[in-house]
């Protein structure tokens, strides 16, 4: 998912300003929900703030630590919700809301390539699943929401709602008739789907086996950085993290739920937070 999603974000970047590094055109994102509509399908995403501004490898990178100044505008400007049509798991068109300084829609058709502006009468300043990642996040330790409103850095930030973003992107569907769309050849494979990848290709001689070459040698000690040493197991924990991100794992969460699965025990601790370093790609960073 996360992969296919950048290909079509790279396709949008074009007339997006956005992006801060040709070099980095990703910006990472996650599932929150799919709804199907009659003949179909609406993948709601989001933009996280996390794994992005403080991510090296994102194309909206900011710095390893930012500041609450930097973190509010980057809630406030940086895109946040995008949706995905499908039919039969063919992306047909790609939503996404953008504010400039007005919210307006940008309509990209997969197939066709065309992409479209709409206007957009929400009104407000964050939508609710930004606001509800920066109480999450702990930014700020005095953030906090308390009817429709984020209270965050000392200011007051009028929440758009769930459901005035989905009522918001249903009118625009219709009016626009953009179900019609015929879909691409691109297609989205469920969360189902890519667990069921991932277990598979993870048992000895998949393409996900980092384990069996490393038997007996788990524990051998290897450099990964100057000075940095680690072992055969962390480093093939590391990769596995890895591309279950790359594969499309939603989230880290999902990816130790998978890897217990797959085990056929409880993950610890210690190999959590390896999974969570691939998974995030730290060592890259």
């Amino acid at each position: 998912m996360n992969k296919i999603i950048s290909l079509l974000l790279i396709l949008f970047s074009w007339n997006i300003t956005f992006s801060q590094s040709d070099e980095n055109p990703v910006f990472n994102s996650v599932i929150i929900e799919e709804n199907d509509y009659n003949d179909y399908t609406i993948v709601s995403n989001y933009y996280t703030l996390h794994n992005n501004i403080e991510n090296t490898l994102s194309s909206v990178y900011i710095s390893e630590k930012p500041t609450l100044n930097q973190i509010e505008d980057a809630a406030l400007n940086l895109p946040s919700d995008f949706f995905i049509i499908t039919k039969d798991r063919k992306v047909a068109v790609m939503i996404m809301i953008e504010k400039k300084p007005n919210y307006n829609f940008i309509v990209l058709k997969s197939k066709s390539g065309q992409n479209s502006n709409f206007e957009c009468n929400l009104k407000g300043d964050i939508s609710e699943n930004r606001a509800n990642e920066i109480i999450k996040n702990n930014y700020d330790s005095k953030a906090l929401i308390h009817n429709g409103t984020l209270i965050f850095n000392n200011k007051k930030f009028k929440i758009i709602s769930n459901e005035q973003i989905e009522e918001a992107v249903l009118n625009l569907i219709k009016t626009e008739k953009l179900n019609e769309v015929e879909p691409s050849e691109i297609i989205i494979p469920s969360q189902k789907e890519i667990k069921s990848y991932i277990l598979t290709e993870s048992k000895e001689g998949g393409d996900l086996d980092f384990f069996t070459e490393i038997k007996g040698k788990e524990y051998d000690g290897v450099q990964i950085k100057p000075g940095v040493f680690t072992t055969l197991r962390s480093i093939a924990l590391y990769q596995w993290g890895r591309a279950c991100f790359d594969i499309g794992v939603n989230t880290v969460e999902d990816a130790y739920q998978i890897y217990s699965e797959y085990t056929e025990k409880t993950i610890n601790e210690r190999d959590k937070e390896y999974i969570r370093m691939g998974f995030y790609k730290e060592w890259e960073k």
